[in-house]
């Protein structure tokens, strides 16, 4: 998809930004390369506030909004640097492409920026996000800005912070983002399908994690949106396990926590399946008991709940299964109140989702619940882990997550393709163990 075709996308986001404060001044400023190891580099990836009000994808780049127009800063053109790094925009470039009201060299940024603030009332900045040279460099042209505007006895304009605003317009999805996330989801899916069919003991937990970043970048994902976990056996009681070298074996279960992106948007799920083709009878009670969890709450969450709503909801059905399993004894309220389901239950159910894995908004404004709204895309992802020796499903951990899109009176699963069953599972791992 050429840039300048979205263009407009991002020039309406700017506009209902800048709508929020029309007087204001709003400075953002876009990413900058990160040294993994001597001479080398990470891949590079925007800042995704900056990404979400730009779609432009160059280091070091600098935001400014202000009187209803977009000013863009941009590295310049440099063609021995080129040769080593690719092309760069440069100004002339970036304003077309980008259709951006102005455009300017990334030096000219601090002196320009004070013309800038002329007839600005407030400054948006979101202090201590970026280097201490960066906010010492904001606080000095603010200075410079009070006294060239005559204001000097009046102190310096007032700082804000964009942050909460930007967050206000990214919790709810446009046409661009869903067109984006749904087809992360789609082929995150598949992938999570094609392991169902692929994975044999004696594989490593690394080439499994192989077969599905082949998968999706073969299908259109051009990244992961976070590091994938391939936790097999015990390893899945572990919630962040991200080593992903040890071998499969028969007999544990694989949990697969994995998404890949489209143009930087990502899908976020999470699948668990019997490496050998089929759950035991410990497995198949814990596993069943989470995909009721979770198929509970999907039939459930609709817009008016809060997270708190939902996340509670799931704490009483997985106090009841653990109940159930004989884990634990006592109430439903009993075991709340102790929190003794936290051994086995220590996360959330989920969280918002798009440009990034946890993505931007609140949960709770200032001690008042956010309530969820029609267009907020979330994960359900209830799980049980067991590392307790001594229990009889000690070395489990499962976890199922899927993607879903808060309609007007209720949800969309957007990671629907991906088989949940038992009998689905078996089915296909048996094909995989043939």
């Amino acid at each position: 998809m050429l840039k300048s075709n979205v263009a407009a996308v991002f020039n309406e986001r700017r506009k209902k930004l800048m709508a929020m404060d029309p007087d204001g001044c709003f400075v953002l400023f876009g990413a900058g390369e990160v040294t993994r190891n001597n001479d080398v580099h990470y891949s590079f990836r925007q800042d995704s506030n900056f990404l979400y009000l730009t779609d432009f994808d160059e280091q070091d780049a600098v935001l400014v909004l202000v009187a209803g127009e977009t000013h863009l800063f941009v590295l310049e053109r440099d063609l021995d640097r080129e040769i080593w790094d690719g092309e760069r925009y440069g100004v002339d470039r970036a304003k077309a492409v980008f259709q951006v009201d102005h455009s300017y060299l990334v030096k000219e940024f601090y002196s320009k920026l004070e013309e800038l603030l002329a007839d600005a009332k407030r400054v948006y900045y979101s202090l201590g996000e970026n280097n201490n040279k960066r906010d010492a460099m904001m606080i000095s042209v603010l200075k410079r800005a009070s006294r060239y505007q005559g204001k000097g006895s009046h102190g310096s304009l007032p700082l804000l912070d964009w942050q909460p605003l930007v967050s206000k317009l990214r919790i709810v999805k446009d046409d661009f983002d869903l067109q984006n996330i749904r087809k992360a989801c789609s082929i995150s899916a598949r992938a999570h399908t094609l392991l169902l069919k692929r994975v044999r003991a004696g594989m490593s937990e690394f080439e499994a994690s192989a077969e599905f970043q082949y998968f999706v970048f073969k299908n259109g994902c051009t990244d992961l949106g976070y590091g994938p976990i391939f936790a097999g056996g015990y390893n899945a009681t572990t919630l962040h396990y991200s080593r992903n070298n040890e071998l499969l074996k028969h007999g544990d279960l694989l949990l697969v926590d994995a998404g890949g992106e489209v143009n930087s948007y990502t899908a976020d799920i999470t699948q668990t399946f019997p490496i050998s083709g089929t759950f035991s009878t410990e497995q198949k009670k814990v596993y069943e008991k989470v995909l009721q969890v979770n198929r509970t709450i999907i039939s459930e969450i609709k817009p008016g709940l809060t997270y708190r709503d939902v996340h509670t909801r799931s704490v009483e059905l997985i106090i009841d299964s653990l109940l159930s399993l004989g884990v634990l004894t006592g109430s439903v309220k009993e075991n709340i109140e102790s929190k003794d389901y936290r051994k086995y239950f220590p996360h959330g159910l989920g969280h918002y989702l798009g440009l990034d894995v946890h993505d931007a908004g609140l949960y709770d404004n200032r001690g008042v619940d956010v309530k969820l709204e029609a267009g907020m895309l979330i994960t359900v992802e209830p799980g049980l882990y067991f590392r307790d020796r001594g229990n009889p499903y000690y070395g489990i951990g499962v976890r199922i997550e899927d993607d879903v899109l808060l309609t007007d009176n209720g949800c969309e699963v957007l990671t629907h393709e991906l088989p949940r069953t038992v009998d689905e599972i078996q089915n296909l791992r048996t094909i995989a163990n043939s």
